[in-house]
């Protein structure tokens, strides 16, 4: 028995292929993330979920999220 290959079977596909947007509203990302809004807006506070503003709103990089996607967000934990 032969097991597929190809690009369709090479690595698991982002859910941002296709997706020509260059900014991720942040309420989006918090979704795709599996964390609340609050705990969004408290990473983008803190310097450790980059963040652009446009007007009132606040957007995530889709690089950044393609990365997150790929390697996990560090929340960055204190070591005793």
């Amino acid at each position: 028995m032969t097991v597929p290959t190809g690009p369709a079977f090479d690595a698991p596909a982002s859910v941002f292929d296709g997706d020509t947007r260059v900014q991720i509203p942040i309420s989006e990302a918090a979704d795709r993330m599996d964390i609340s809004l609050w705990q969004a807006y408290q990473l983008a506070k803190s310097g450790r979920l980059p963040t652009s503003r446009i007007g009132h709103r606040l957007y995530v990089p889709a690089a950044v999220m393609r990365r997150i996607e790929r390697e996990g967000l560090s929340m960055g934990g204190e070591t005793a």
